[in-house]
């Protein structure tokens, strides 16, 4: 009987090879060359390991969480100011006015946000998003016991958490993607 090439695990190693950081390719290429001496019914197993391997090491290589996080804020900015300007929207229909001018105020804010993220990378994030934090815990301590209680104080207040809410994630996620960042730039 002829044998044929496990030709499924050589699939599963190029496709290793192909996704494995640059840093890590000999590695790779050492589990390669490995395939051959593995048992016959143990090469899908390893195959599928490199493979597994090879995407945790993509996953956790700064480049990908630089890339992943950037997109993530920049995406999400914009996704929160879409959402906002919805929200102003319907306001506008129900004469509220406060709530309307949030809305799209915030809209603005996160536009420009998501744009210097773009532009200036996680420094523009935590600089914006720390003093505007601090502005908003200071509006909704206002609103909450410095005014008089208006019909929409509430709705107001509860979009102002939400937006200190997604700032704070925001903050969060920048903080730890620069910090691997560093991790990766560091001499090694």
């Amino acid at each position: 009987m002829i044998e044929k090439p496990d030709t499924h695990g050589r699939r599963l190693l190029a496709l290793a090879l192909r996704i494995a950081p640059a840093e890590r390719h000999e590695w790779f290429a050492a589990m390669a060359a490995e395939f051959d001496h593995v048992p016959v019914s143990a090469r899908g197993r390893f195959a599928l390991g490199c493979l597994l391997a090879a995407i945790r090491e993509r996953v956790i290589s700064p480049p990908f969480v630089n890339a992943a996080a950037r997109g993530l804020l920049i995406g999400g900015a914009m996704f929160w100011a879409g959402l906002n300007i919805r929200f102003a929207g319907r306001m506008s229909i129900n004469g509220a006015l406060v709530p309307e001018v949030f809305g799209y105020a915030t809209a603005l804010i996160f536009t420009i946000g998501a744009l210097a993220t773009a532009r200036h990378g996680y420094r523009a994030t935590i600089a914006l998003a720390a003093p505007l934090m601090a502005v908003l815990a200071l509006v909704a301590i206002f609103l909450r016991f410095g005014s008089a209680q208006a019909p929409l104080s509430n709705l107001t207040i509860a979009l102002v958490v939400e937006d200190l809410v997604v700032l704070a994630l925001a903050v969060a996620i920048a903080a730890f993607a620069a910090g691997r960042s560093r991790i990766g730039q560091e001499p090694g």
